[in-house]
């Protein structure tokens, strides 16, 4: 009896965090577009977006995969296309804020890639 509900835990820790990366990237979206410009539609929308991925992942919910193989795609050209213009205007490490902008996109595009793989890999868990 304790092995199967360990087995459920273990099971269930990679949805859980796969939750947590998702709801994360959107609360980045979302407070990046509220400190910088409330025009940025797209943004906003892919982060809700994510966030709702988040909220199905954690409750197992079968349209988690198909809004995380919906996202990986939009928001991986979304911080690549950043992280290309940002590098062209301003360089890698001309100050510490375009360090951490740049550093920020790159751990955004690792947490998509880490997301997707895991609810990819938890799907048959999804109801």
């Amino acid at each position: 009896m304790a092995e199967k509900a360990s087995s459920e835990r273990t099971q269930a820790t990679g949805l859980l965090v796969a939750s947590a990366i998702f709801i994360a990237l959107g609360a980045y979206g979302l407070v990046f577009s509220a400190l910088y410009d409330l025009g940025l539609i797209p943004l906003i929308t892919l982060s809700l977006a994510s966030i709702a991925a988040g909220l199905g992942a954690y409750f197992a919910r079968r349209f988690a995969l198909w809004l995380a193989l919906l996202l990986f795609p939009l928001g991986l050209v979304e911080a690549l296309s950043t992280l290309s213009y940002s590098v062209t205007v301003s360089g890698w490490y001309t100050n510490n804020a375009v360090v951490a902008f740049n550093a920020s996109l790159i751990l955004y595009i690792l947490g998509l890639v880490v997301s997707l793989l895991l609810v990819v890999d938890k799907r048959s868990q999804l109801k």
